[in-house]
């Protein structure tokens, strides 16, 4: 089947993440593989330019660096078939007067639009809701890197009571951090994929021979599955 053709296993220097990981998320992650046995999920990514970027799984994907795996197991998707859909998560916490004095010592301009942000721009709900419009990339990215440390919780956009939304980040925006070797916390960027490879369950042992990676390949032709057409809730752990 053409989907699973899009299973491969690549050395960790050939993928580039574009977001750091949370240090406490990928010691457990690290720790769960460990006593696992095997990663669960491939590192999904996509093509841009030439360059494999990680779409969603940096945590997998350091946690396997860590573990010193020679080959990465990732589902290579391609960004041009109109099968990647671009969104982001919003960040829930309490806007009080000591954040908004920290936003205003960045080059930005607010105004009181109620609407989804673009590029290089975030939407606040508060008690008023206004939008931040940052002058550049560069002001922008140094905002995320210094709100990393924030104690919030990740939510859906729609579910959103207080805190911030960010923005839809596209193709360019991946491309300017994988040329500068920048990255941007963990929790902004989504993406909504069909036909995504789950529970593909690969042996830590697999990851580190050439052979076992082909007689893994082989016997995944072989393995059964479901495709699920409809959308799906499912509870978290």
């Amino acid at each position: 089947m053409t989907i699973l053709n899009e299973i491969e296993f690549l050395e960790p220097k050939e993928i580039i993440p574009h977001e750091e990981p949370s240090i406490e998320k990928l010691n457990a992650l690290i720790s769960k593989i460990k006593n696992d046995g095997f990663i669960n999920h491939p590192i999904l990514t996509t093509k841009i330019k030439n360059k494999i970027i990680i779409l969603d799984g940096t945590h997998r994907f350091f946690a396997l660096k860590n573990l010193n795996v020679k080959f990465i197991p990732i589902q290579l998707v391609n960004y041009h078939k109109k099968r990647i859909k671009l969104s982001s998560w919003a960040w829930q916490f309490n806007v009080n007067e000591e954040f908004k004095n920290f936003l205003k010592t960045f080059d930005l301009k607010i105004t009181y639009e109620i609407r989804m942000p673009k590029n290089y721009e975030i939407l606040i709900k508060s008690k008023e809701t206004f939008l931040v419009k940052f002058s550049d990339k560069f002001k922008f990215l140094s905002f995320l890197n210094e709100i990393k440390n924030l104690n919030y919780e990740r939510v859906l956009r729609e579910q959103l009571i207080e805190g911030i939304i960010f923005p839809k980040l596209n193709h360019n925006f991946f491309l300017f951090l994988a040329k500068n070797n920048l990255k941007i916390p963990s929790g902004i960027t989504r993406f909504k994929v069909q036909n995504r490879i789950l529970y593909l369950k690969v042996p830590l042992n697999v990851l580190n021979d050439e052979k076992l990676i082909f007689e893994f390949k082989e016997h995944l032709k072989n393995r059964k599955f479901r495709i699920y057409e409809e959308s799906v809730l499912v509870f978290e752990e």
